[in-house]
């Protein structure tokens, strides 16, 4: 039975429970509410036993010849007050009543008392608790029977108990007692309709929070079933935040999902670095074979030209091999350049200062694109130690390809902000954007889109961006645009811990 309930869904084990959680206390509180008012039908019987035998005792001892005649005979009436009034007096909470049929008169006698705790006693109104007795006075008549009623006054309860006076089957008066009840009963019926009343209402509220519970524990499940599937492929993927134990179980999940994400990356930037080492070699040893040559066909140019400078027709040649080998020295150089970068000469500077230089000297290009900046520089940050040369070649690089990626124009915004250690410098266009095959080629290389181009400026700046301890993040998305996110230290001097 067990390892079947074991084997049932969470939504299945949780109602289990929680329905035999419920089933005892409820069956306990059934059994406290039917107990009491078992108890305050056996008192209510009684005290009727009680009141009949009292009025009994009257019809037996009483002289019924002088209630017949009180009309005709007022001393026949003082005569029964002197057998009633000491019978009141005797009988403990209990006031006597007389109803005359043949003048239609009622007499009382005796008075009742409302006891409770400390409080003064305080008689009776009667006034209020006589207020329908004829109907009842009349029925008695009607039927020659008792009968017992129940008025409720000033949270108490009141016992009325009639019975009929008869002379050869002639109902010649009704005599009848009014009984104060104890107050325990009238407080224990009301717990027993208050609780008939909130029972029920505390079960449906407990079914409906149950079951919204259940529900809302079965949605975070199939969300965190449906993340976890997610990110097998992509651990970019976050639960959204939950509330209780599961949130903590969402959090632990996004926590290792970004762990891992970290792992990767850290595992592709050390393929590419291994892969980048080895190219170096190999790049270097390609270059100086071709530099070599390439030397001395610019050396053979130069004395064309200097030769056969009156040759028209020669020196147009000349041109077309002269800018070929200035290009293909420049490409050289570049490749020489990312195989063995140059020694860093690191200054202080404040980065937003950088930027401004950097968009100086480019203002012309970009506005020729037709491209509007917007820069958001925070104030007042640190400094960065960085050789100020390469760092604008990468803003520059970064820069241009922004603009070459909006065709027609667009807005290229730069952000700068200090956080965790790291000054971030960030580039967002609206232009073509990458899908996911050209992020994650987008620093290898020789990789370009361009129709022209070596495909080496993101990768050198990628290179120098790593040799000053940072990192180069891009977001994009095709046909939205790019991203390019530049983190840098915080320049620490000695002794100090920042981030």
């Amino acid at each position: 039975m067990l390892k079947w309930i074991l084997n049932k869904d969470l939504k299945f084990q949780i109602a289990l429970v929680l329905f035999i959680a419920l089933s005892v206390p409820t069956a306990v509180l059934i059994w406290n509410i039917l107990v009491p008012a078992r108890m305050s039908d056996a008192v209510r019987v009684m005290q009727e036993d009680k009141s009949r035998n009292l009025l009994n005792y009257i019809d037996e001892t009483i002289d019924k010849t002088k209630i017949g005649n009180i009309k005709n005979e007022s001393s026949n009436e003082k005569a029964v007050a002197a057998f009633l009034e000491p019978l009141s007096k005797i009988v403990r909470d209990t006031r006597i009543g007389i109803y005359y049929s043949e003048d239609k008169k009622i007499y009382t006698y005796g008075k009742l008392l409302d006891k409770r705790g400390n409080k003064k006693a305080e008689e009776i109104n009667f006034t209020y608790i006589d207020n329908n007795i004829e109907s009842s006075l009349k029925n008695v008549q009607e039927t020659k029977s008792d009968k017992a009623e129940y008025i409720s006054y000033n949270e108490r309860e009141i016992q009325r108990y009639f019975h009929p006076l008869s002379v050869d089957e002639k109902v010649i008066a009704v005599a009848w007692s009014d009984t104060l009840m104890p107050p325990e009963l009238k407080t224990a019926r009301n717990i027993f309709i208050s609780l008939i009343l909130i029972v029920p209402l505390g079960l449906l509220i407990s079914v409906l929070l149950l079951i919204a519970i259940i529900k809302n524990l079965n949605n975070n499940i199939k969300k965190i079933k449906y993340a976890l599937e997610t990110m097998s492929t992509d651990l970019s993927y976050r639960i959204e935040s939950m509330g209780g134990d599961i949130g903590s179980v969402a959090d632990s999940i996004n926590a290792m999902a970004q762990d891992l994400l970290k792992k990767e990356k850290l595992e592709e930037q050390l393929a590419r670095a291994e892969k980048l080492a080895s190219l170096g070699q190999m790049i270097s040893g390609v270059a100086h074979e071709i530099r070599n040559p390439l030397g001395i066909i610019r050396g053979t140019v130069q004395l064309m030209e200097r030769d056969f400078k009156n040759d028209t027709r020669l020196t147009e040649y000349i041109k077309i091999v002269k800018e070929q080998s200035d290009r293909e020295s420049k490409v050289i150089q570049e490749l020489l350049d990312y195989a063995r970068p140059s020694k860093q000469m690191l200054i202080e500077m404040n980065i937003n200062m950088l930027i401004k230089s950097v968009l100086s000297f480019t203002n012309k290009y970009i506005q020729d694109k037709n491209v509007k900046i917007i820069n958001e520089l925070e104030e007042k940050m640190s400094l960065v130690n960085i050789d100020c040369d390469k760092i604008k070649q990468v803003f520059v690089n970064i820069i241009i390809n922004a603009c070459e990626a909006m065709e027609n124009g667009g807005t290229l915004k730069i952000v700068t902000k200090e956080e965790n250690g790291f000054i971030i410098t960030s580039f967002e266009d609206n232009g073509t954007g990458m899908d996911d095959e050209q992020i994650k080629n987008i620093f290898n290389p020789y990789y370009t889109t361009k129709a022209s181009g070596t495909g080496l400026g993101l990768s050198i700046s990628n290179g120098i961006i790593q040799l000053h301890g940072g990192a180069i993040e891009v977001i994009s998305k095709k046909g939205e645009g790019s991203k390019f996110i530049i983190k840098i230290p915080i320049y620490k001097k000695e002794g100090e811990n920042i981030g």
